[in-house]
């Protein structure tokens, strides 16, 4: 009995620790069976191929109807395939270059979602036909499983070695919070608010403390994507004790459920006041975070960072 009874714990034990890992992480390949990850990368292949050649509406067939996308154009997240369709039909003819460059592309699966993110270089050639890289982007797309078919449910674009507009305008909502959050929702912007309370004060640990050992990670600091909350810590070492500012303004949180996986996306102030209480200084940021339940507890699997705005470093396209 008490043989069994110590196999048993052991069993549990042994399903926790597959509990708290992906059920999947991939490299994917354009050229290899029809596994759930390499599907998702020729999905998002194929719609880049027509990005480039001039059609962005492909964007939209392989989408989901909640669909939510940010980029460094926006002064604000779209929400919804219509929205998305609006913001796509005027760039029809106006994109065209001669390639795309995955950089290191992994799926990483959570049941019916999966996290696809990469970097992306777009391809233009030269006067002698030689291609080159033109415009250098971080890239996440999460996909989840639909009556039977993959879709974007959400995407984030940003610049690599993005840097702060010189002036921007943005439309905030009288109330910033947006609709009140319950459940799920209001449970993953908790544990975001609390690990945002610590890192406005010098500490970044809050993060890693909710982070899975198999993060990723992209800001607009971080020239590729980091791998693994090894790497993820070594990169906040070098901002302990360094961050700091007075006030964190939330704006407009939502989030996409989807059984064990959730998606939180939201826009962030975080200001700087003088003593007399006025502002000194306000930076603008984009924030994804792609939560999974692991073990009856939430975790960070991938987080992306980027300005509001702003604009590349070197210029480019």
């Amino acid at each position: 009995m008490l043989v069994a009874f110590f196999t048993f714990i052991l069993f549990m034990s042994l399903m926790g620790a597959v509990l708290c890992q992906a059920q999947e992480i991939s490299v994917p390949d354009l050229k290899g069976d029809d596994s759930p990850a390499n599907v998702i990368f020729r999905l998002e292949d194929g719609a880049m191929e027509e990005w480039r050649q001039g059609n962005p509406l492909r964007w939209i067939e392989i989408s989901a109807a909640d669909v939510s996308y940010i980029d460094p154009g926006l002064a604000a997240p779209i929400v919804g395939i219509e929205a998305y369709r609006e913001y796509l039909k005027p760039l029809i003819g106006k994109i065209v270059y001669d390639g795309s460059e995955y950089m290191k592309p992994k799926v990483a699966r959570y049941g019916n979602t999966a996290v696809l993110t990469y970097n992306y270089h777009s391809l233009s050639k030269d006067k002698e036909g030689v291609l080159k890289r033109s415009s250098f982007w971080n890239t996440t797309e999460v996909y989840s499983l639909i009556s039977g078919q993959w879709k974007i449910v959400h995407t984030h674009w940003s610049y690599i070695n993005h840097e702060l507009p010189d002036k921007l305008e943005v439309a905030i909502p009288i109330n910033k919070q947006g609709k009140k959050l319950t459940g799920v929702a209001a449970e993953l912007l908790a544990l975001e608010a609390a690990a945002m309370e610590r890192w406005r004060k010098g500490d970044p640990y809050g993060f890693t403390d909710i982070s899975a050992p198999e993060v990723t990670y992209f800001d607009t600091g971080t020239p590729a994507r980091l791998n693994g909350l090894i790497e993820l810590k070594a990169e906040y070492k070098k901002r302990e004790n360094k961050i700091f500012y007075d006030v964190m303004e939330f704006i407009n949180p939502r989030v996409q459920v989807y059984g064990d996986a959730a998606v939180l996306f939201y826009q962030f102030f975080s200001t700087v006041l003088n003593l007399d209480g006025t502002i000194k200084s306000r930076i603008p940021w984009n924030c994804t975070e792609v939560f999974a339940k692991m073990g009856g507890a939430w975790k960070i699997v991938h987080t992306h960072w980027s300005f509001i705005k702003g604009y590349r470093e070197g210029g480019g396209v």
